[in-house]
Order: structure tokens, then C-alpha cells, then sequence
């Protein structure tokens, strides 16, 4: 069952595509983001909401209302949670922040089963991982009208000193990996598995 918004044509455009890409929900084996922040020290503040876009200014069909435009736009590393109906789905990581991020996930609307604004269809050269997790979002709100929101950890800066031709020189290390890793093991450690909507981790960490 798909509720009345789906009437929109962006909607109505989308249901092959969802039916391809989206993946069922299981609230099983899960926690609520309450908790998981509370295991995690209480790192994590909700950032945005998740909601249908039916715009027809733009194509894409969900869109993210930050809480804080600043925090949202500002370029440092984050670990997120995708949070439904207060559980966590999905724990990531960005370099950038969550604005670039986000718009990642929205390339996931690029698949060959929808049409661009010229008719044409897309060539389908989106990430598989974005155009699952998009159109699981999207099919979702549809059918169920649950709500997600994204929850993040803004991550302290890590300097570290190399030598570089015998000069001791700082660097900012890259350090979302490793705190995305930590946090997917803790959900594991709580739950038994990983969340629904992830994929994997680095194994490195």
C-alpha cells in the first residue's frame, strides 16, 4: 500500500525503481538510537529529518531538513546514524560532512529505472549502495509514513607528526573509519548484528 502523496508524478514515476532497489525494513534486531547514543557516551545529537520532497523543482524525491544549517553544512568527519522510528538503521561515516554526504545518497535516485526531466532514463551509474539506501527511504515514507532522522558524531581533529624529507611535518589524519568501525561493533556487541542498511565495515579497526 502506498499512501495518498504518492499521487505526485515524482512518486508515481518511482515505483519500478523502488521496486528494484528497496529493501524490506526489519525492526527486529535493532536499538533505539536512545540507547546506542547512551553506549556511546552520549556523542551523537539529531542533525535532520528525512521527508518526501515533492517539489517539482527538483527530481529527487526525499530531501533532508537539517535542525542546524551550519553543523549540516560544515566540512569535517562525522559518524551518522539513519534513525527510524527512534531505531538506529544504518551507522557511517563522512569525511566531508553531511551535507556532501547527503547529496551522495541523493545520486542514488540516478538508476535506469527512472527518467530524467528530458524522458530519457538514467544510465544507472550511481552507487549500488546509495540507490538501495535512497530507495529504501523513499518506499518506506510511502508506505508506511515512518519517520527518519539523521543523528551525528562530530569527531575531534587528529594531528599527527611525520617526518617528510627530514622535516617533522603535522598532518590531519583521517580518523572516520576507525570510529565508524568501533561504532558498528558496539551496535553488534548490543544487538548480534550489524544494522540493517549497512553494508560492511573496515576491517582494519
Amino acid at each position: 500500500m502506498e499512501y495518498a502523496n504518492s499521487t505526485n508524478p515524482k512518486f508515481v514515476g518511482g515505483a519500478a525503481a523502488r521496486g528494484v532497489w528497496a529493501k524490506p525494513i526489519e525492526t527486529a534486531h535493532t536499538v533505539t538510537a536512545l540507547a546506542f547514543n547512551e553506549a556511546c557516551q552520549g556523542s551523537f545529537v539529531k542533525y535532520a529529518t528525512i521527508e518526501l520532497d515533492e517539489s517539482a523543482r527538483r527530481n529527487t524525491t526525499i530531501i533532508a531538513n537539517p535542525v542546524e544549517l551550519e553543523a549540516w553544512k560544515e566540512k569535517s568527519e562525522r559518524i551518522y546514524l539513519l534513525v527510524r522510528d527512534g531505531l538506529v538503521m544504518k551507522i557511517g561515516g563522512t569525511r566531508t560532512g553531511m551535507k556532501d554526504r547527503w547529496g551522495s545518497y541523493l545520486c542514488g535516485h540516478c538508476v535506469q529505472q527512472r527518467n530524467k526531466k528530458d524522458g530519457t532514463p538514467f544510465p544507472g551509474k550511481m552507487s549500488v549502495t546509495n540507490a538501495h539506501l535512497y530507495h529504501t527511504i523513499e518506499s518506506d515514507i510511502l508506505s508506511t509514513s515512518a519517520n527518519w532522522e539523521i543523528w551525528c558524531w562530530k569527531l575531534p581533529v587528529t594531528i599527527v607528526t611525520v617526518d617528510i624529507l627530514g622535516e617533522p611535518t603535522n598532518i590531519v589524519a583521517q580518523t572516520f573509519h576507525a570510529y565508524e568501525t568501533k561504532c558498528i561493533k558496539r551496535f553488534k556487541d548490543i544487538t548480534g548484528r550489524i544494522p540493517l542498511l549497512c553494508d560492511n565495515s573496515d576491517p582494519t579497526y
